[in-house]
């Protein structure tokens, strides 16, 4: 296994009726991630424009008819884990509120309620809301790893801003989730790590970095140990990387390395309301102990509709595998 940059371009023909149905040529890009090998299709769409939405009604509405992660309603509205795991029923850290999910997607799934505020706008969120709920998410995750090892063996963090990105209440809320196994990528990233450090004795990880900072046109900035990417083969509009220097296990992070996570997806944040990206998903990828020739790696990537009304997830995603972006990752780089 090595680690390529493997890109190509390929072209479709067609008669145009907007050319009085001459012959014309229309170019796109494949692409393959250079860890776990999966194809992107790169269509640059001219004048591509996403339209600003304003969030305040749909915000309005929700806190009208009554919010569970509101102050308000959060103590009698949402669940308390058990006492054996956590006999205060709920955990807090900061402004952050850690509280079981009555729908589960893991042994241990839990609903991080970051902030008090019932809506944030994406480019004002501050680092304290953030720290403060990526901490309350890691304060669980160790917790429920201490109660149940097994059973919670693959922790993850994940967050779904706002209703384009699956995201059912407003509220700013993470999701903390660990079972015995991993999700299909998350499998895939650990698996493809450890099979290029058997071959090549080396951290596929730390060479992406090396090269990407040499070559330049998708390597961002690095704060502390986080290095943010552009990634060469995007997952959706404005699709981001990023990797923690030496670190393999969430038990690995310092409030440090999440103080500079909070101020890179702050940058980020103004970056997507630049474009008018209304909506992002973002998912955190430890090794479940540590692992030789592997580190700490996230996902982020914005999510939108099409025409007002068309989700971004088709066939191509859903079903074929395959992802697409309208944005270079080089493009990317300039812009941010």
């Amino acid at each position: 296994m090595s680690l390529t940059f493997q890109r190509e371009t390929r072209q479709s023909v067609f008669r145009d009726p907007r050319r009085d149905f001459q012959e014309s040529k229309a170019e796109f890009e494949i692409r393959f991630d250079p860890i776990t090998g999966e194809l992107t299709r790169i269509f640059p769409l001219h004048n591509f424009r996403l339209q600003r939405r304003d969030w305040a009604p749909l915000a309005t509405l929700t806190r009208e008819k009554g919010c569970p992660f509101c102050p308000e309603a959060l103590k009698t509205a949402t669940p308390l884990f058990p006492e054996a795991m956590i006999p205060t029923g709920r955990l807090n850290r900061g402004g952050a509120t850690v509280i079981p999910n009555l729908s589960p997607y893991a042994p241990y799934s839990a609903v991080v309620i970051m902030c008090q505020e019932h809506y944030l706008p994406l480019a004002h969120f501050s680092t304290g809301a953030i720290e403060d709920g990526f901490g309350a998410a890691l304060a669980f995750l160790e917790q429920a790893q201490a109660y149940d090892p097994e059973n919670a063996r693959y922790p993850t963090v994940g967050w779904n801003y706002m209703p384009f990105a699956g995201g059912s209440i407003i509220h700013p809320h993470l999701q903390a989730l660990a079972g015995p196994e991993p999700s299909n990528r998350h499998r895939l990233s650990v698996e493809r790590s450890l099979s290029y450090y058997r071959e090549t004795g080396r951290n596929i990880w730390k060479d992406l970095v090396e090269k990407e900072k040499e070559r330049g046109d998708r390597y961002l900035w690095q704060e502390g140990a986080l290095h943010w990417l552009a990634s060469f083969a995007p997952r959706g509009l404005g699709d981001l990387t990023l990797v923690f220097e030496g670190k393999s296990t969430l038990r690995d992070l310092t409030s440090q390395d999440i103080h500079h996570l909070a101020q890179g997806l702050q940058r980020v944040f103004r970056f997507y309301d630049s474009l008018n990206l209304p909506s992002f998903n973002l998912a955190l990828f430890p090794a479940p102990e540590k692992q030789p020739g592997y580190w700490l790696n996230a996902r982020l990537t914005g999510r939108f509709t099409v025409f007002d009304w068309t989700s971004d997830i088709n066939s191509l995603q859903l079903l074929l595998g395959d992802f697409y972006s309208f944005l270079s990752p080089e493009s990317i780089r300039a812009k941010i």
